[in-house]
């Protein structure tokens, strides 16, 4: 027979990023319940906001793509709402030492408010809890699973969904997943690399600089260059964002912050010229980058009830992680009768 939408299952999402959120969106709109963990302050991951001074920072993702119709028409959606803005249709590149302008592509959107609105306007109407860092997740006598945190609390659920970087999936489910699983996880594990990211608001912006963000394919450190304010709205003081090369930062990963600032400011010193930081800090992405996602956009065993989504399945970046969640979600609320 046909297959047909049952409400007979809840959902355990560990994760609150972007492919949790759109998956546990989308499970909402089918009837069923979900409940997110998540160890961190927010939800949205590396959708990551902060302030410093008086302004907004992105320290995480800094912009995304809409190429499928409906995130190009929920892009649509959110710019005629005001909050939204296209930030960029590409940006030059920096090789040989010279900036390099490039043809204009498909756009790069960004909120005004930083790349945390969109997380929290995801998280809209569902059933997060931050500051939950699992421990353990194990099948129960009555078939269900069983989660337990660091914090000392304890979920219950039917289906497990993780939303984590592989090689923490690996140590904290390995025994729950199939033999082909674990080589896939396995493989998508070895293939990360990280950032170490540094936020700058600055007493001048950079002399003449009339791009909104550069990308560096050669140089030894800099990997990705953001004059952060022109995101914002006018007025806004200027903001650098300097994002280090992934295998510079994979080599410098267990830096001290310090060490990891100085270098990064002499590297953009050393390609922009002088500049005097008025306030700065530094964060690091310890999983920036999957280099080796699967092929899949998830995956999910409908024997156990487990999966895994993220933006190491399918495609990297924001949009890849949206798709995973969302592609999942027609599948596990879907029974043959």
């Amino acid at each position: 027979m046909a297959d047909v939408v049952h409400n007979i299952m809840d959902f355990l999402i560990i994760g609150a990023g972007l492919a949790g959120l759109a998956l546990a969106q989308d499970l909402k709109t089918a009837g069923a319940t979900a409940k997110l963990l998540d160890k961190g302050r927010s939800a949205g991951g590396r959708m990551a906001t902060r302030r410093i001074g008086q302004t907004r920072v992105d320290h995480g993702a800094q912009y995304f793509t809409a190429r499928t119709e409906r995130l190009k028409a929920e892009a649509d959606a959110a710019i005629a709402e005001g909050w939204l803005q296209i930030w960029s249709h590409g940006f030059p590149q920096w090789v040989n030492g010279e900036i390099n302008a490039r043809p204009e592509g498909y756009p790069r959107y960004a909120p005004f408010n930083g790349m945390s609105e969109w997380a929290k306007r995801l998280a809209e109407g569902l059933d997060i809890r931050t500051g939950a860092t699992v421990i353990s997740a194990e099948r129960a006598d009555n078939n269900r699973y069983e989660v337990r945190t660091q914090e000392g609390e304890t979920f219950h659920s039917d289906a497990l969904i993780f939303n984590i970087p592989p090689a923490q999936l690996l140590t904290l489910a390995r025994p729950l997943l199939t033999p082909d699983s674990v080589v896939k996880v396995e493989a998508a594990s070895q293939g990360f690399l990280p950032s170490w990211a540094l936020l700058m608001l600055l007493e001048n912006d950079i002399p003449g600089a009339n791009w909104p963000a550069i990308e560096f394919s050669e140089h030894p450190v800099l990997g990705f260059v953001s004059r952060d304010h022109t995101k914002r709205r006018a007025g806004s003081p200027p903001a650098l964002v300097v994002h280090g090369k992934g295998d510079w930062s994979a080599a410098h990963l267990e830096d001290n912050p310090a060490d990891a600032q100085s270098t990064l400011l002499h590297a953009v010193t050393d390609v922009f010229g002088s500049i005097t930081p008025v306030e700065t800090q530094i964060h690091r992405w310890r999983y920036a980058l999957p280099t080796r996602p699967l092929t899949e956009k998830y995956v999910w065993d409908e024997n156990a009830r487990i999966g895994f989504i993220g933006d190491w399945c399918g495609g990297p970046r924001v949009e890849g992680a949206i798709e995973s969640g969302r592609s999942l979600a027609p599948v596990v609320t879907q029974t043959k009768s």
